[in-house]
């Protein structure tokens, strides 16, 4: 009843700890959080979900040196008496370094008289240490002896040498392998977290599952579009192979081959951008707003099939002489190389290819959209780079320009990911990435749709037409800029179509006042104008101070320049005399 898990071969001194953990309740264990004290979790461990009645490996793999490996963890459960108190359990261990030091379980739960936690007998001396802990009744019966199949290993064999192949984004890794912080998927995952269709608090990259890896095989289809990063597996979906051909095609293929397109031609749509420079923005949002439509009714069954050829859906992008040809079918699109996984779930894999999408276009190198909180920016950092004010984050509103991949500086990739660590259950942690806590956002108001398989027609699209890709008064056509123009004054603020709403809506509340206090039913303190008016003059002084201290910088920048230019004449007047 295990729930396909194996223990992951990965470079160890011999003193890992393996928990298995046997859920015997009626529901599922989710995990809330995980701490590993000494050593590191190999790719699938923790679990996030112990489903009801499974058995899961809870993994910790000790780095080399004289500390062993120590961990805990964290899961909780709601009982169906009552579903709005989850019971949490804790569940702590250590296989320390050193023949003198015992291993040891503990477990402890929230509440033991609704949960109740067993640890069964394990020896304490012996590496690497093995125990079970019994669920409510909680785990299984234990063995101190190392396993002697270790299976679905993540390590690859290079010259040698042990190559561990990490997936997540940009462009840079051993070798010259393409590989990729996991900003996307961490984004994604903060997004399930709070949405409709949750994913456990304690989830990460690293413990995602085989049914949610499906999301975010969509997710990254968008970079990879023929699925050249991962190994071709009927049991896997998120083995990675070298990503040799990947580069190959990247730098080298094709140009009417799908990376090609999806990264620098007429699927650049796919990233939120344009397909070239000088693009009419409203032609660039159309194209995208086409491509969503198929592919969310792909993701919730409507009217559109996974068997549907692509000529028939998207019949100008994909003809008898394009790459892939148009008799292909949208399951084979997101298949593309690795067609052999049995529980490939084409409608998750859509639903990941709309979040990428709404994702990208908040990104500061693939569209610039208009600043609203330009109060909270903070000086650029060292290097020119925009940032924020220490608990602070960028605030977008509409699209001013889309962006075009070909052309771009390198500032592109600085902005697309991060140096600091990222825990989806913890927004704040996304707070540096500009644009991420609106690409969180609006990617958890789509999941919530599919969720709720609520039909295009019935809020959908007008969520893109309208919230994701709407469009600034200022808007202009596509250019391969970056940063150039973000949190300036003219892209800063509210926009015109902004202030209209508000306009809008300040004059229907000052109408319902005006009823209100003629039928007597309000009232206001005497001071109350007073007080507003002030309000209001103090808050225009503030709008007026950006722009007017930009401006006396820049007079004085000129005057400065002026008066450089003049003492350089001066001097060579001077010179010429000598």
């Amino acid at each position: 009843m295990a729930q396909d898990q194996d223990p992951v071969v990965t470079p160890s001194s011999g003193y890992e700890c393996f928990v298995y953990v046997y859920n015997k309740t009626k529901v599922d264990l989710l995990l809330v959080s995980s701490n590993a004290v000494h050593g590191y979790w190999p790719p699938g461990s923790p679990p996030n979900t112990i489903e009801a009645g499974t058995e899961g490996l809870v993994q910790l793999n000790d780095s080399f040196g004289f500390t062993g490996s120590q961990g805990e963890v964290v899961y909780e459960i709601y009982p169906p008496s009552q579903p709005d108190k989850p019971i949490s359990f804790t569940i702590e261990f250590s296989d320390p370094f050193g023949k003198w030091n015992d291993n040891y379980l503990k477990a402890r739960a929230s509440n033991p008289k609704l949960l109740s936690t067993h640890i069964l007998p394990y020896t304490a001396t012996g590496h690497p240490f093995t125990g079970e802990d019994n669920d409510a009744e909680l785990v299984r019966s234990s063995s101190a002896e190392p396993f002697p199949q270790l299976s679905n290993t993540a390590t690859m064999i290079e010259n040698e040498k042990g190559v561990h192949l990490k997936y997540e984004i940009g462009f840079k890794g051993p070798l010259g392998i393409p590989t990729k912080q996991s900003i996307h998927e961490d984004m994604a995952i903060a997004a399930f977290i709070g949405s409709k269709l949750p994913f456990p608090k304690g989830t990460e990259y690293n413990n995602l599952n085989a049914n949610q890896w499906e999301y975010m095989r969509g997710l990254v289809w968008s970079d990879d579009p023929t699925c050249l990063l991962f190994i071709d597996s009927k049991e896997s979906n998120n083995q990675l192979g070298v990503g040799a051909e990947f580069l190959q095609e990247f730098w080298y293929g094709s140009e009417y081959g799908l990376t090609k397109r999806s990264h620098f031609g007429d699927l650049q749509l796919l990233h939120g951008m344009g397909s070239q420079a000088n693009e009419d923005p409203n032609i660039t949002k159309k194209n995208m707003i086409d491509w969503l439509e198929i592919i969310y009714k792909l993701a919730i069954g409507q009217d559109v099939a996974a068997a549907d050829r692509l000529d028939k859906r998207f019949p100008d992008r994909f003809t008898a002489n394009s790459n892939p040809s148009g008799d292909v079918s949208l399951k084979q699109l997101f298949l593309g190389t690795t067609p052999s996984y049995r529980k490939a779930n084409i409608p998750r894999r859509a639903l990941g290819n709309c979040l990428h999408m709404i994702q990208d276009s908040y990104a500061v190198g693939h569209t610039l959209r208009r600043l609203t909180n330009p109060e909270d920016l903070d000086r650029n950092d060292e290097e020119g780079y925009r940032r924020f004010k220490a608990g602070k984050y960028a605030k977008l509103g509409p699209i001013i320009t889309f962006h075009t991949y070909s052309g771009q500086s390198n500032r592109h990739s600085y902005y697309d990911g991060s140096k600091l660590n990222r825990v989806p259950k913890n927004l704040d942690t996304f707070n540096n990435i500009i644009g991420a806590r609106d690409g969180i956002d609006k990617s958890k108001k789509l999941i919530n749709f599919f969720a709720e398989k609520t039909k295009w027609e019935d809020g959908v699209r007008d969520f893109f037409d309208n919230e994701v890709f709407a469009l600034d008064p200022q808007v202009t056509f596509s250019n391969p800029q970056v940063d150039d123009r973000f949190g300036l004054p003219d892209t800063s603020g509210q926009s015109g179509l902004e202030a209209e709403l508000q306009a809008d809506e300040e004059y229907r509340l000052g109408m319902s006042r005006k009823l209100a206090l003629a039928d007597g039913t309000l009232s206001f303190p005497n001071d109350l104008y007073a007080r507003k008016r002030r309000n209001a003059a103090a808050e225009m002084l503030h709008k007026l101070r950006t722009p007017v201290l930009v401006s006396l910088k820049f007079v004085i920048s000129i005057l400065g320049l002026v008066l450089g230019f003049l003492l350089s004449q001066l001097l060579l007047n001077v010179f010429k005399m000598k």
